[in-house]
């Protein structure tokens, strides 16, 4: 009897806690109505942002979603001039550099708000201290076109990018513009020293803005070698037909968290909580990896069966600080070396 009791008082209990948090979030909804829309400063592919705009605006009528996509490193630093010119007008900001994140904290511009979704995900996704949270996680990888180079002769890893036949045959994105490939370099320059820079730049790489970039670029076999890039949209580009092979080097893949935090003079405060509830549900979170093949910190999330599982790989992993401290110096030695 004390056993049935104790079942009985313990399902009482959950029913409560639902019904508040059901209350909560109905309550959050009202007063994020009554500010009409959210302003997402973001860097994930516009069509995934996208898609996930429009399913939070027909779930949630009457609350609009505008979005400002761009890179990462230019999010900031639209965010910032912004906020010296005293102009509130972003409400959440999303980029693939989590140093970007430790910068705002320190500057006292981030609102500290843990959504509901982020209770069961890993630490590396979490802010211990409670500001952002990673949306999405991208790899780095290596990619090649193979109507343009034969299996056998691939790089498999990233000292075979090293070697004289690939000059004038390579694509890389850019630091300065793409937090994935700032996270990138930082975590071979970890493992191999600034000389990996250094001696691959000997070889004529063709240079380009974004992480997405370079997935257009092997396929056209303009560049039939992609020396970094996003892993989810060459796999994207991938399934769309194209001719690329992606290449998950054993000696270790850079791993990129990509976190979301809510302005602290955010505009539209309740609307902003809202979204951000939304981007950590599992809705969302499925969306990303169905959608792009984008890997999430959400222990429910499924991925298609031709991806590695994050687990099956040796990743690299810089964490935020020592992304944000040496980021001047990454995108000074890249320019030097690489010429652009």
């Amino acid at each position: 009897m004390k056993r049935v009791g104790l079942c009985f008082a313990m399902s009482v209990g959950v029913t409560i806690l639902a019904s508040l948090a059901a209350a909560q979030d109905a309550a959050l909804f009202q007063a994020a109505r009554k500010e009409g829309s959210v302003i997402w400063y973001t860097s994930l592919a516009l069509p995934s942002s996208t898609a996930i705009a429009h399913a939070f605006k027909q779930k949630y009528t009457g609350i609009d979603v505008e979005l400002h996509r761009t890179g990462s490193q230019r999010v900031l630093q639209r965010f910032m001039q912004e906020a010296a010119s005293g102009i509130k007008n972003g409400d959440i900001v999303h980029t693939s550099d989590a140093g970007n994140f430790e910068l705002l904290k320190d500057k006292g511009m981030l609102l500290k708000f843990t959504p509901q979704g982020v209770a069961t995900f890993p630490d590396g996704f979490k802010d211990k201290a409670g500001f952002y949270y990673g949306m999405r996680a991208t790899l780095s990888v290596i990619a090649y076109n193979p109507k343009s180079v034969a299996d056998k002769d691939a790089p498999k890893t990233w000292k075979d990018l090293l070697n004289p036949k690939w000059s004038g045959k390579m694509v890389t994105a850019h630091p300065g513009y793409s937090g994935i490939i700032m996270t990138h370099v930082l975590a071979l320059v970890n493992v191999y020293g600034w000389d990996y820079f250094r001696d691959l730049a000997k070889y004529k790489l063709h240079i380009v803005q974004s992480a997405n970039d370079p997935a257009g670029v092997v396929a056209s076999g303009e560049r039939p070698v992609g020396v970094n890039g996003a892993e989810y949209f060459y796999y994207k580009t991938l399934k769309q037909g194209n001719p690329i092979k992606i290449v998950y080097p054993k000696e270790g893949i850079p791993l990129v968290v990509s976190p979301v935090a809510i302005a602290k003079d955010a505009p539209h405060p309740n609307a902003a909580k809202l979204f951000t509830e939304f981007i950590f549900s599992k809705e969302s979170q499925q969306l990303l990896a169905d959608k792009e093949g984008l890997y999430t910190g959400h222990p429910e999330v499924t991925y298609p069966a031709d991806k590695p599982k994050l687990k099956d790989l040796k990743l690299l992993a810089p964490n935020a600080d020592e992304l944000e401290k040496r980021n001047a110096e990454i995108k000074k030695r890249f320019t030097e070396l690489f010429g652009a």
